[in-house]
């Protein structure tokens, strides 16, 4: 049985019957019963029957991780002094009549409802007469209230709370009046009821892609760090962004979302109530509600917020390849020889920190790599390209006027610096003792150009790869350790990785041009994405390719991700899916995740496995710090296999490269889960060990070792095996897939037209390759596609419209390809074969623009039309037809 102890407070204010409704008054570790009475909370110890420990099992239904200090009823907290009604909304002032347990507690505060659009409402709590910190991101600005929204809001004046519900169902989408709000200097905490226990987003974290809070109190932290990603560790990204599932009997579900503007430390804590508790040590609240109503909408308020994604370089959508540690220019040609020799196709070639000197940023080591400025302008000439890593701890210990990066730097003043000091802080990582530029100083700018510039005149690279930018420091802090100010040993610290702000990373006194790390650690990978972007911009001339490791939200408009220093186990494979979509919805869609594994050493099996899997990353990267993995280094079986997936993922090129124009244009995700596009399928609810390319690919792999079976949903709706046509019978059901080395499940969605090209060696030397047509009917005969298509690099290609747009529809038996966009006339787009599947009835014959052709064939047990030998120019004429007649 259980045992409850309350010791002091008032034992009425202290009757909370549901334990889901405690909220933790003492979020620090090792709390004790003196500390909880000290802040006049309520405390009642969770202890565990023998048997309920012997069973691991939870104490109560409310489930584990229960808080044993929690607020009393009458805790004190704020009411309302004024309300006015304003252009945007309404603005009040809240007031506090004494202070509680955390130093500089801010006791009179001003409050801004902001009705910014039908579906985006935004609360936001500051001090009412000192300026704090705000997160230095671009966002709307809203001047004027919008008069008609799909939320209610509503204000408790004593004590203060915001209530918002929606309209249409009256389900509560956010109120705040389930706990206290603390506001003190460095210190913020308030909660809201959530809509359901299931969840999506909340990154960066290890963790499957529903997070469900139905039995168990969550904590998750954010602030970026350096360290394999592992669960319930603060990883190298912040998102504090979240879609919520709204259930209600007899009505569809909904979704809306929520996202906590502040780059300060934090932690989230999630409860079975359920509801959401928001800590931070800094900045001011800051919060955007989205009312969906799908998860696709809430994505598109979300990214309307942050900045949509960038629009990638054709060539990155190809396969990349990497390793660390491959040591010399001649293992590195070894490599390159054997994946040509073996006929892959591939299109980037990198090179980590073993090919720099002395791990010196913008430098390459001339002896063991020795002629590697000749070997990427060769690569180059193939229609390949290279990409080159740098991290930003700049070496501060080379001989004055000896070494670019850091006598320009140093000249330009644009290093973080100590507290209260003009000298850069200090840190070490790969190079030794390191200064770390301050991105957010506009000078950096122009000088990490300049670096960059001047390196690039050496070796050609096309893309930058920045790494170690949580930033990572391989000493605490600064090679003299960091400060005893608030700043670097603040009152509450967020349950990070390491217990200081400091650990592993740089000291959060430094300075940066904005503000204190402090307040801008987060955002460290956000400003050198940004500053690298713009580098390459003005240094090539055409669309840039970035790689960050760390993130924060925006940084999609700047850059790809990748999900860092992952390990080769089958586990890792799994994690990879949920993180790629999360980071779809976080508005970083170009996402992917060491393919085969960077630690360890793989298997031919887990490998062959991976890069099938990878064949459906967005961003498609074997690298790897272990033996070689390449795909040419294994048996000619495995290399059969790895090559029929990358041919799939070549073929789909035109369809990925539509996808990120929907992507950047209208704020699409790329990859999605099952459940955002079968919302009332509750089967769908978190599957993450399958999910949907556009909404028309659905990809089901098999990620469990020494198994010939996927058991895999496949949802109600007409579904097509890919490649064989074959139309899938049982729906709507778990099933059993057959799933041998050789094959990754793939079906195709009826009711979509997919556009492929057929592959060549690499995606420059196959963009003049015919198109094909891949049409999937849907149970009525129709299907509907799109495809975009510039010269792939230009910066200004959507902006001039150099570029060619085709809508396909597919209707009553007649195919109708559509001209709407015809301005790039530099790359040939023929459309030689298409293959229409679901054709229930015997073709008798086939026209093309009014004119009978032959070429084509029907396959009567898979009811499949193939017309092939077209030889048609898609630009030819805006409006083009195939027909087709069937028996009766």
């Amino acid at each position: 049985m259980l045992l409850f102890i309350v010791w002091s407070v008032s034992a009425q204010q202290c009757d909370q019957p549901l334990k889901a409704a405690r909220f933790d008054c003492h979020p620090e570790p090792s709390v004790t019963s003196e500390k909880c009475l000290a802040r006049k909370c309520c405390w009642q110890p969770q202890m565990r029957s023998m048997i309920q420990l012997f069973k691991n099992t939870s104490s109560n239904s409310a489930g584990i991780n229960v808080p044993s200090c929690y607020y009393p009823r009458d805790f004190p907290t704020y009411q309302v002094k004024t309300n006015e009604p304003t252009a945007f909304g309404q603005r009040l002032t809240i007031i506090k009549q004494q202070s509680t347990y955390m130093p500089n507690e801010i006791l009179s505060l001003t409050v801004d409802l902001i009705y910014e659009t039908a579906q985006r409402f935004r609360l936001r709590i500051y001090d009412s007469t000192k300026k704090r910190f705000e997160v230095p991101l671009s966002v709307p600005v809203i001047q004027t209230k919008v008069n008609v929204t799909d939320y209610d809001v509503s204000i408790s004046q004593k004590p203060f709370a915001i209530l918002v519900k929606r309209k249409s169902t009256g389900i509560t989408l956010f109120d705040s009046s389930v706990s206290p709000l603390i506001y003190a200097d460095q210190f913020i905490r308030f909660s809201s009821y959530l809509s359901s226990p299931f969840l999506y987003g909340l990154g960066e974290h290890r963790q499957p892609l529903l997070i469900n809070v139905t039995n168990e109190w969550r904590k998750l932290t954010f602030w970026t760090r350096d360290t394999p990603p592992v669960q319930n560790n603060n990883l190298y990204g912040v998102h504090a962004f979240h879609i919520n599932l709204e259930k209600k009997n007899n009505t569809p579900n909904n979704f809306h979302g929520q996202f906590f503007l502040n780059s300060n430390a934090m932690d989230i804590d999630l409860q079975p109530l359920p509801a959401i508790t928001y800590t931070t040590v800094g900045g001011i609240i800051d919060l955007y509600l989205f009312t969906g109503p799908t998860a696709q909408d809430v994505i598109q308020q979300y990214w309307d917020v942050i900045g949509k994604p960038t629009m990638p370089p054709y060539w990155s959508l190809g396969f990349h390849l990497c390793r660390y540690a491959y040591n010399s220019i001649d293992n590195l040609r070894a490599v390159i020889k054997r994946m040509h020799d073996a006929q892959f196709p591939y299109d980037v070639q990198w090179t980590d920190i073993d090919a720099m000197s002395s791990h010196l940023d913008f430098t390459y080591d001339k002896t063991t790599f020795n002629g590697l400025p000749d070997l990427v302008r060769a690569l180059q000439a193939e229609g390949k390209h290279y990409v080159n890593i740098i991290d930003p701890g700049i070496s501060s210990t080379q001989p004055s006027g000896t070494y670019l990066p850091y006598d320009d730097g140093l000249k330009r003043a644009i290093f973080m610096t100590k507290f209260n000091s003009t000298q850069p802080i200090i840190g070490k990582v790969w190079p030794g003792l390191t200064a770390f530029p301050d991105f957010t100083n506009e000078n950096s700018i122009e000088w990490w150009t300049n670096v960059a510039a001047t390196f690039h005149d050496i070796i050609p690279f096309d893309g930058i790869w920045i790494d170690m930018n949580e930033p990572s420091n391989f000493v605490d802090g600064s090679h003299v350790g960091c400060t005893n100010n608030s700043l670097d040993n603040p009152p509450f610290v967020p349950h990070v990785l390491g217990n200081t702000l400091y650990a592993f990373t740089v000291c959060p006194s430094a300075q940066q041009a904005l503000s204190s790390h402090y307040n801008l650690h987060n955002m460290y990978g956000y400003f050198e994405a940004r500053a690298t972007n713009l580098a390459l911009k003005t240094i090539r001339h055409k669309r840039p390719f970035v790689l960050s490791r760390s993130s924060f939200a925006g940084s999609g408009q700047f850059t790809a991700h990748w999900t860092g220093d992952n390990n080769s186990t089958f586990e890792d494979m799994y994690f990879s899916i949920p993180a790629i979509i999360s980071f779809n919805i976080f508005g970083i869609p170009n996402t992917g995740a060491d393919i085969c594994g960077f630690g360890l050493d793989t298997t031919e099996e887990l490998c062959t496995r991976w890069m099938q899997l990878g064949a459906f990353y967005p961003f498609m990267r074997n690298h790897n710090a272990g033996k070689d993995q390449d795909p040419a280094v294994f048996s000619w079986t495995a290399q059969q296999i790895m090559k029929q997936a990358l041919l799939m993922r070549y073929s789909f090129i035109p369809f990925w490269y539509t996808l990120h124009h929907q992507a950047a244009m209208a704020s699409k995700t790329l990859v999605q889960p099952l459940h955002f596009e079968f919302p009332n399928d509750d089967n769908t609810i978190g599957i993450d060990q399958q999910f949907l390319i556009g909404r028309a690919i659905l990809v089901s792999p098999n990620l469990v070792s020494n198994t010939t079976v996927v058991h895999a949903y496949i949802p109600q709706d007409v579904w097509y095996e890919f490649p064989s046509g074959s139309q899938v019978k049982d729906v709507g059901i778990f099933t059993d897939l057959d799933a041998p080395l050789e094959k990754i499940n793939v079906h195709i969605r009826g009711g979509f037209i997919i556009p492929m090209q057929i592959p060549g060696d690499n995606l420059m030397m196959g963009r003049g390759n015919p198109f094909t047509l891949l049409v999937a009917q849907s149970i009525s005969g129709n299907a509907t596609g799109n495809l975009f298509w510039d010269d792939g690099d230009s910066l200004d290609s959507i902006e001039t419209k150099t570029y060619n747009y085709f809508e396909f529809s597919c209707s009553l038996n007649t195919l109708t390809i559509n001209a709407i966009v015809a301005n790039y006339k530099d790359s040939p787009m023929r459309l030689e074969l298409v293959r229409i599947l679901g054709v229930s009835k015997p073709v008798m014959s086939v026209n093309v623009n009014g004119k009978e052709h032959n070429g084509f064939f029907y396959n009567i047990p898979d009811q499949i039309l193939v017309v092939h030998s077209l030889d048609m120019d898609m630009l030819v004429q805006s409006i083009q037809k195939i027909e087709w007649t069937t028996a009766h």
